[in-house]
């Protein structure tokens, strides 16, 4: 008998799925404890629409996601840090001043942890990783000058 569970079943499947399972064990236990109920017609109707609709919605943010990584990629990030007489820095460029920058440029919140990168300790041009979502991810240029000291 086919079933479609209600709700997350360890060993079975996932809360949304229709899976395949014997007839006393859905007609026993998983009907009877509202963790599925048994397919029909309409249920098939629904899981397909809903089915459409996420893969539509994904499609969408994987659309944004690339609109915002080209207009990142025509953009040179420009960060600042104190650095001596030499080209070296005093501290470091992390993963967090980087996301601060994207968030100031795209005017919305970005996560560090979507900035792949070691600690930029010199000044000049730089290449960093960046994941946008849903697989979506290039290399940007991020550029360290020096902070004017008063």
């Amino acid at each position: 008998m086919k079933v479609f569970l209600l709700k997350d079943v360890k060993a079975l499947g996932k809360a949304g799925e229709i899976v395949k399972v014997a007839d006393g064990y859905g007609r026993n236990y998983l009907i009877p404890q509202k963790l599925a109920v048994a397919v029909t017609k309409n249920i098939v109707k629904q899981v397909e629409e809903k089915k459409r609709l996420e893969g539509k919605r994904i499609e969408e943010d994987k659309k944004r996601a690339r609109e915002k990584l080209d207009s990142l990629l025509k953009k040179v990030i420009v960060v600042y840090g104190r650095a001596g007489k030499t080209e070296k820095l005093y501290g470091a460029i992390t993963s967090s001043d980087v996301a601060k920058k994207i968030s100031e440029y795209l005017g919305e919140d970005f996560d560090r942890k979507n900035v792949e990168m070691t600690p930029i300790k010199t000044l000049g041009l730089h290449e960093i990783k960046v994941k946008m979502g849903n697989g979506i991810s290039g290399k940007i240029k991020v550029k360290v000058e020096r902070e004017e000291q008063n």
